[in-house]
């Protein structure tokens, strides 16, 4: 029997939906990275010379944006582990090897946008994440609700820790290093292809390989909260949870607003703790981005229960099921405009944020568009082929329908 993609009429909308909400959000996030060289600048990111208003949006980012998007992707992706190992199963594949095939594609993928693009590349850490993930697909429920716990107990009590850290022994989270943010200014906006990858190679990867590690620690419990969920069926049988999602919904909101409180509180030096204000900010804007997390998932899936509200957020579901393809699309046009107009180090949030108004409906247009005249995104046909070791047919049969 012969290997191949999901058919259409069995995708999960929902699920197209709310991983079209997070790559708006992703995009925010990664925005800033691709204006600024950001692993050389201070903790929030802003070069010295920054405005009030960058200082606006960055704080709006700090409380609703940031780590809120990240999570919600990682779930998704959990959850489509499950989905895909076990229809591969149902069908009587090898599911190991087939899963082991996607993730080399997804690594192949992150290892060329990370090199070639932009260093601040996700693919490759889900990847690598992933790998792990094959040790909980026979695993009881009991026992990867233990794990996740576990996780994120963890990573929750070193944060707490470094919030009480004193100031004086407290570690940075990023390197400040002024001439290097000029260096990667000049190379990135004037230098060859090549003068890129030097600079990538030489200063930009190794921070990153440093905290790689910790990037794992961070999404693997994500990971195996959407393993648990699809399990429970609760993503694609939401009006069966309905009583559950609601209460889960006061409660994450609830919390939300007590953590998103906290971040203007230190941005504003009116509440302090013995860790440097910066990073306490970091904290509370990871802890909140569980919760907010949950909150948006939430109101997504409570929102599509409803007619009116699955009639507007069906706009989301062609750029969500072309995911891989605008994430990829979004730094190719990011890293473009910067280049052509010699942005980098130069063009503050607000002219960020105005990209992404401008770019994110375009990609909905264009992925509605393209998904009418064929199945998959690019990028997903690609890495279809590649999972499926065959040519995965692309053209619909009839280019009007979808």
């Amino acid at each position: 029997m012969k290997a191949a993609p999901v058919a259409e009429g069995d995708r999960i909308r929902q699920l197209d939906v709310i991983r079209g909400f997070a790559l708006f959000g992703i995009f925010l996030v990664n925005m800033p990275t691709f204006l600024q060289p950001a692993l050389f600048l201070p903790e929030n990111g802003l070069p010295a010379g920054h405005t009030r208003l960058d200082d606006w949006i960055r704080l709006l980012f700090d409380m609703f944006v940031q780590t809120k998007f990240y999570t919600i992707f990682s779930i998704l992706f959990g959850a489509g582990f499950s989905l895909f190992m076990s229809r591969a199963e149902q069908k009587g594949f090898a599911v190991r090897s087939l899963y082991m095939r996607r993730l080399v594609g997804l690594l192949m993928f992150g290892l060329a946008h990370l090199f070639f693009l932009w260093y601040g590349d996700i693919l490759h850490t889900y990847a690598l994440t992933g790998l792990l993930l094959i040790f909980f697909y026979r695993a009881s429920d009991r026992a990867v609700l233990r794990w996740t716990w576990l996780l994120v107990i963890s990573l929750q009590s070193l944060y707490a820790i470094t919030l009480f850290t004193p100031e004086d022994s407290a570690e940075a989270v990023n390197a400040v290093s002024p001439l290097l943010a000029v260096q990667a200014s000049e190379v990135y906006n004037f230098g060859t292809w090549s003068d890129w990858l030097s600079f990538r190679l030489t200063n930009e990867l190794p921070l990153l390989m440093e905290n790689e590690w910790f990037a794992i620690w961070s999404i693997l419990p994500l990971f195996l909260i959407g393993f648990y969920l699809e399990r429970r069926g609760v993503l694609q049988r939401a009006q069966e949870y309905l009583p559950v999602i609601k209460r889960l919904w006061w409660v994450l909101l609830v919390l939300s607003a007590v953590l998103v409180s906290m971040i203007p509180l230190l941005h504003g030096d009116w509440v302090r703790f013995p860790a440097p204000a910066s990073v306490s900010v970091q904290v509370f804007v990871e802890w909140s981005g569980l919760t907010l997390c949950g909150f948006y998932m939430s109101s997504l899936l409570l929102l599509y229960e409803t007619k009116r509200g699955r009639s507007l957020l069906r706009h989301l579901e062609p750029v969500g099921r072309m995911a891989l393809t605008n994430y990829l699309g979004q730094t190719l046009i990011s890293v473009g405009i910067v280049r052509i107009f010699h942005l980098y180090g130069e063009a503050g949030m607000g002219a960020g944020l105005l990209i992404c108004l401008i770019v994110y409906p375009l990609q909905i247009a264009a992925s509605r568009w393209w998904l009418s005249r064929y199945r998959f995104g690019p990028a997903e046909w690609v890495w279809r082929c590649f999972t499926y070791a065959s040519l995965v047919p692309m053209r619909r049969m009839d280019p009007g329908s979808g």
